[in-house]
């Protein structure tokens, strides 16, 4: 049977080489930015294009960097009428910045501008939609961002009628930005924090929770932040376990190593809490086993990631495989951290293992010339640095594509996954290995993004 699979992949390579040499060539040159430009196909998309350019020619489109919406035309009911708006980003011509504009169809089919806003910013960090105010209507939430100048700032907009207007938050910069609901209330938080600096202005690590009381936003609580952290990678407002929702925040420290903090809302008290932020963080990992929290088994809930080395060394000569990845929910009541699974990441190969349940522990032996990890089990490691009780498991190998498609077939082969130009080979080296957890293997097996 994995001969046939290797037969029938071999020849679906060489039908999109093929392919790669035909008519699609004339795709060659186009990046992303320019694939993400709205069509020019319909009605309603060449107004709008009209509209931003002014009747002047083609504009330059911005595109948020990061979130959830990443085009530079955003269709969105925002007055809740019905009927989508439109909020546009562009370069500001020849006076500098980003241009901001929103958009609205007439009863006569006819798109019209609402109102139109400059910033100085040269990029959209992100945007977000959410009932600031609990009127029933979401709000705009813009994060603008100047890689020159390397700082960030907060602006949000609401619907007035025919028109759109802005908060006034001048003074509100941030690190990294989030829609919260801390309280459960269904009326949206917004959450800035603030990575310590001390280059220049020292600011302190801090969490601002913004409310809007009308048109006047206020910080309504604040908590402190780990002062380590220099920057952050991946933030989110998540579940964590089944009845509660929090901030949860990776972050990178000077040194390069990575932690999670936790912020939560504690009712007797009425104010945030960060119990993971100190100097005694159980998340702290080093720089080579630089996961970050995410939903692993898709259960809804966010797991957070530890990390173990488990060869006999320093994290100074470790790569990604000498480490196992605990995946753990976590309890802000009485900051506990709970095992859900296990992996291990190659990073050099761009992959993540989930292991199998065992009662010993897992190891990884990584041969960086033949591109072949073999996964085992073990009791301890040895005064002399052996692995006690150790049997190879399994092994993965990286076949480039043409080494793959000229390789003698072999039935013990299972072939995992084909990605970037790399084909991901699974081989059993336990014939006792149950088929459960080979099964788990071939189904844990994933490319990193």
């Amino acid at each position: 049977m994995r001969g046939k699979l290797k037969k029938l992949f071999a020849a679906v390579l060489a039908v999109l080489l093929a392919l790669s040499f035909s008519g699609c060539s004339e795709l060659t040159g186009l990046d992303a930015q320019a694939l993400m430009s709205p069509p020019k196909t319909t009605a309603d998309r060449e107004a709008i294009y009209a509209l931003m350019g002014g009747g002047v020619g083609d504009v330059t489109l911005v595109y948020p960097k990061c979130g959830d919406y990443r085009s530079a035309i955003i269709s969105r009911d925002l007055d809740g009428c019905g009927t989508s708006e439109v909020v546009s980003f562009c370069a500001n011509g020849d006076a500098g910045g980003t241009r901001l504009e929103f958009f609205k169809k007439n009863t006569d089919g006819v798109w019209n501008s609402m109102a139109r806003f400059t910033s100085a910013a040269t990029q959209v960090d992100k945007v977000f939609f959410g009932d600031l105010t609990g009127d029933g209507m979401d709000e705009i939430i813009v994060g603008w961002g100047d890689p020159l100048t390397a700082t960030a700032s907060v602006s949000v907009y609401y619907v007035d009628g025919d028109t759109i207007r802005e908060f006034s938050m001048t003074t509100v910069s941030y690190s990294e930005i989030l829609l919260t609901d801390f309280d459960s209330d269904n009326i949206k938080e917004l959450f800035v924090l603030q990575a310590a600096q001390t280059s220049g202005e020292e600011i302190m690590a801090l969490g601002g929770l913004y409310r809007f009381d009308g048109d006047q936003p206020y910080v309504s609580k604040t908590v402190p932040l780990d002062a380590a952290v220099t920057r952050y990678t991946s933030v989110s407002f998540s579940q964590v376990n089944s009845w509660r929702r929090a901030a949860v925040l990776d972050g990178v420290k000077a040194d390069g190593r990575m932690l999670t903090q936790v912020i939560g809302y504690d009712e007797a008290s009425d104010r945030l809490i960060s119990p993971l932020s100190n100097e005694e963080n159980a998340t702290d990992r080093p720089t080579a086993a630089a996961a970050v929290s995410r939903d692993v088994n898709k259960d809804g809930i966010l797991e957070i990631p530890t990390a173990e080395l488990t060869i006999n060394g320093s994290e100074t000569t470790a790569d990604s495989t000498g480490y196992v990845i605990t995946w753990n929910t976590y309890s802000l009541q009485d900051n506990t951290l709970t095992p859900v699974c296990t992996s291990i990441l190659n990073t050099a190969e761009n992959y993540n293992l989930f292991l199998p349940s065992s009662e010993d522990n897992y190891g990884c032996q990584n041969d960086t010339v033949t591109r072949t990890a073999t996964f085992f089990t073990y009791t301890q490691i040895g005064f002399n640095g052996n692995y006690l009780g150790r049997e190879d498991k399994f092994s993965i190998r990286v076949y480039t594509e043409e080494d793959w498609a000229e390789k003698e077939q072999d039935d013990e082969d299972i072939l995992l996954s084909s990605s970037a130009g790399r084909v991901y080979v699974l081989r059993i080296l336990d014939d006792s290995m149950a088929e459960s957890d080979e099964k788990t293997l071939q189904s844990g097996f994933e490319v990193l993004e």
